[in-house]
């Protein structure tokens, strides 16, 4: 696994308390349906006393990409940007990927 997407939001909008709650219902039921298929991990849920959430999974670049371009995962970026305060969300490298990143950023760095 060389990528992991990760959202984070803060609160839901006013009015949409209920809805954000389904939405996470959602999430979780749609992640994890893809961790049986064996496209990435099982969801992991973050909560933090200041009112943040995060929420990650872990894979291959190219099964999340293309979980997050499918219908049901634009699905699932539109509902966040509605329904949660601050929703942000990146597709970002770990494990050995994320080695390479650093060693990249170092040679670049080194070369200025």
């Amino acid at each position: 696994m060389d990528a992991v997407f990760m959202t984070s939001w803060t609160v839901p909008f006013p009015g949409r308390e209920h809805k954000a709650l389904e939405f996470g219902v959602e999430a979780v039921e749609f992640w994890s349906k893809q961790a049986a298929d064996g496209r990435c991990t099982e969801p992991e849920w973050f909560f933090f006393p200041e009112g943040v959430g995060h929420f990650l999974v872990k894979g291959d670049r190219v099964a999340l990409e293309e979980i997050l371009d499918s219908d049901e995962g634009r699905h699932m970026l539109r509902r966040g940007v509605l329904l949660m305060q601050d929703w942000k969300y990146a597709l970002g490298d770990t494990g050995s990927a994320a080695e390479r990143f650093m060693a990249d950023y170092g040679a670049e760095l080194a070369s200025i």
